[in-house]
């Protein structure tokens, strides 16, 4: 039997409309540019992610009244990255490596080219199994679950590394996308043109 690519006609995104997800680098510069930074995303992960792993544990910030915006925050940028991965738009920097964020969580070829960690990264999980992971982690955020999902999810540590990725990936794809248009030249790859 012949697996068939998913396209994204046949996919329903709980939050995304149909404007952005044909034009994707509309809603990553809203995103990056308007709506968070990435010290606060990664920070706004963490914090729910830690929550939620915990068990009749507080935190230093508690049970927050934004982790349900968070989490839809979170699931919108899993949604554009689920596009992106479907499409074939140039998601490599070319010449371009100077960035204004730090990216310590993605590896040198995840840099190089973020479909290797869109490939990873819906490899791991479906679109609709991180979503479901999603509602999940809110639900153990509010202590409204048992014994707290560390025990309840499959490789806990594994699946935070991809959200602190995660963060990066959407950044990334920012600046990359940034600098290609504000440097057009320079974004060229040489080795291209051979």
């Amino acid at each position: 039997m012949e697996n068939k690519p998913i396209t994204l006609s046949q996919v329903h995104f709980r939050y995304l409309n149909a404007g952005e997800t044909e034009n994707p680098f509309s809603f990553v510069n809203e995103f990056c540019v308007q709506e968070t930074e990435l010290c606060y995303l990664r920070q706004d992960i963490l914090d729910l992610l830690k929550t939620a792993y915990s068990y009749k544990e507080e935190f230093y910030a508690g049970v927050s009244k934004s982790f349900g915006y968070n989490q839809i925050q979170i699931i919108k940028v899993i949604e554009i990255l689920f596009v992106l991965h479907c499409t074939d738009l140039d998601l490599k920097p070319g010449n371009v490596r100077s960035y204004e964020n730090d990216y310590n969580c993605l590896n040198r070829e995840e840099k190089n080219d973020v479909r290797v960690f869109l490939d990873d990264f819906f490899t791991f999980h479906s679109l609709d199994e991180w979503r479901a992971l999603m509602d999940d982690l809110l639900i153990y955020a509010y202590k409204e679950g048992d014994e707290g999902l560390f025990n309840y999810v499959d490789e806990p540590f594994k699946t935070i590394g991809y959200f602190e990725k995660l963060a990066e990936a959407i950044f990334l794809v920012y600046e990359i996308q940034h600098l290609k248009e504000s440097y057009p030249k320079a974004s060229v790859d040489p080795r291209a043109d051979v």
